[in-house]
């Protein structure tokens, strides 16, 4: 990986990090009444398990750094993959769409269940908020600012 799509990669991750920040802060908040240091205590409680959720700020900045560790490494594989396969430059809308599901399945069926994350009970319209948070701020943010990159490459 060339340093130009490093930096490409680690920028856009960071913007769709923030982006997801802001939309699980704010659906946590319009739910249920959380806070956004709740939120990333949660995240923290992946790797520190249940006990992050009683811990302070420097749990919470600890989950705010594993959130943009999450968020940079997905936008990592988009980006690298991107020239690879020709079909991720088909239509920006549709694949960004694509990649938030994939990014929603990759967390639920694989790192979720392999992190310390209490188990929490199915609810169909959460889940069905946060796939659509996957989808249009996530998949679409990823999708847009590799095409932008490498529209630019050309």
């Amino acid at each position: 990986m060339n340093q130009s799509l490093f930096l490409a990669a680690f920028r856009s991750g960071v913007i769709v990090g923030i982006l997801d920040a802001i939309a699980a802060s704010v659906n946590a908040y319009a739910q249920r009444g959380v806070s956004p240091v709740r939120v990333f205590r949660y995240v923290a409680s992946g790797a520190l398990g249940k006990s992050a959720l009683d811990g302070g700020l420097a749990i919470a900045g600890l989950g705010l750094l594993f959130h943009f560790f999450i968020a940079i490494s997905w936008t990592f594989l988009f980006f690298m993959t991107y020239e690879k396969l020709k079909v991720l430059r088909m239509n920006k809308f549709y694949v960004g769409i694509g990649y938030g599901i994939f990014v929603w399945l990759g967390m639920n069926m694989i790192v979720l269940p392999l992190s310390n994350v209490p188990a929490s009970a199915y609810k169909l319209v959460p889940t069905l908020i946060m796939i659509g948070i996957h989808m249009f701020v996530i998949g679409l943010s990823i999708s847009f600012l590799a095409d932008r990159y490498f529209l630019k490459k050309i």
